[in-house]
């Protein structure tokens, strides 16, 4: 397709629609490479059944004159209140709320992305410039060509846009063989792991286990939320499943990815007990490491959460992943286990019309007051 071919731009505004587009879905970002699970239908559709509640969905379908699908901006437009005073219309990507997705972008092949970009933008701002006031494009890769494309295309027509957030993802590129790896490690962080696995052999029998089908997800799931939540239950957020919907989200999830053996749930046990526990993807050859759970009061110097973590990873290299992907957060244990770095960036930009102004107005007061509550 050439890159100024006419694109037909459909919007997708109910459930039943997003549901009738799963195979489409699938096939169109087999043509995108690298894409994450972030971007799979099954993710987004079920976190739009679970947390879409009084928003609406927008789903952008761009299709070429063959009536061949060529695009897709998963989009849902957020409905709610800046400063609780001025009403805001934010078109967001599905999926970028609540819980922590990563790699969120428009969903094209390189070859379509300049036309789907451009068809989407001419969209925005013409059919649909009344409908929304700023578009978040929310944890995309740093490295997309929609940051580009889209920047480019406001840059030529005088509009505003700002990068609003950046984050980090701490990733492992793994080597082809697990002796290859631990050679990598050096000697100090050997010498730890086997230290650490010696003192929880002496208190008891230690077991890895891993759940991945249908059948044994269920169980594994509940000791998961179980450790997880000791962990965090004191603490203010009260950790990820304190909430009914993120554990709903979550139960229902894992369940539909672990049919296509997409998911890994894998426990360490002492004497049949499990003490740690972690929540994980493995998509395009790639682990990701999406939440971990442990008892803090369950053998602290013997560090299970470490030793299971170490554990997968070498995991990761038997099934032959190229990458485990240690996912948003640069918390020290993942800087110190990551051999490269993957940053995500969040950008802002605003329709041109007297709301749209007033809350760009709003965020230079907020950033104010930051400064001189500081």
């Amino acid at each position: 397709m050439k890159a100024n071919a006419p694109l037909t731009i459909r919007t997708v505004t109910t459930l039943d629609e997003f549901k009738g587009l799963a195979g489409d879905w699938e096939q169109l970002l087999r043509t995108v490479p690298g894409h994450s699970l972030f971007l799979t239908w099954e993710w987004l559709y079920y976190w739009s059944t679970h947390y879409l509640r009084d928003h609406r969905l927008r789903v952008l379908l761009a299709f070429d004159e063959h009536e061949r699908l060529v695009g897709i901006a998963p989009f849902y437009l957020r409905i709610g209140r800046d400063l609780g005073l001025i009403p805001m219309r934010e078109l967001r990507f599905l999926g970028s709320e609540a819980v922590c997705s990563a790699y969120l972008d428009i969903i094209a092949g390189e070859r379509d992305k300049r036309a789907v970009c451009r068809s989407l933008y001419r969209y925005l701002f013409n059919d649909a410039r009344n409908d929304w006031d700023i578009l978040t494009l929310s944890a995309m890769p740093a490295e997309s060509s929609t940051i580009d494309e889209w920047n480019e295309l406001y840059d030529e027509a005088g509009k505003v846009g700002a990068v609003v957030g950046t984050s980090c993802c701490p990733v492992i590129r793994l080597p082809g063989d697990v002796d290859t790896y631990r050679t990598g490690l050096g000697r100090n962080k050997r010498y730890t792991v086997q230290r650490k696995t010696t003192c929880l052999q002496r208190a008891g029998r230690m077991e890895y286990a891993r759940a991945t089908s249908p059948a044994e997800v269920d169980a594994a799931f509940e000791s998961l939320v179980a450790l997880h939540q000791k962990r965090w239950s004191l603490h203010a957020n009260g950790g990820v499943f304190a909430d009914d919907r993120s554990r709903q989200f979550h139960r229902e999830v894992v369940q539909v990815l672990s049919e296509r053996g997409r998911v890994s749930l894998d426990l360490l046990k002492l004497d049949g007990r499990p003490i740690a526990a972690i929540y994980g993807f493995v998509y395009e050859g790639c682990y990701s490491f999406y939440l971990p759970g442990f008892d803090p009061l369950a053998m602290p110097k013997a560090s299970p959460g470490l030793l299971l973590l170490y554990h997968r990873i070498e995991a990761a290299i038997r099934e032959g992943m190229s990458t485990v992907d240690l996912l948003q957060g640069a918390q020290p244990y993942k800087l110190e286990w990551s051999t490269d770095r993957r940053r995500l960036v969040t950008v802002r930009y605003y329709n041109r019309h007297v709301r749209a102004a007033a809350l760009k107005l709003c965020e230079g007061a907020k950033q104010a007051i930051k400064i001189l509550v500081r």
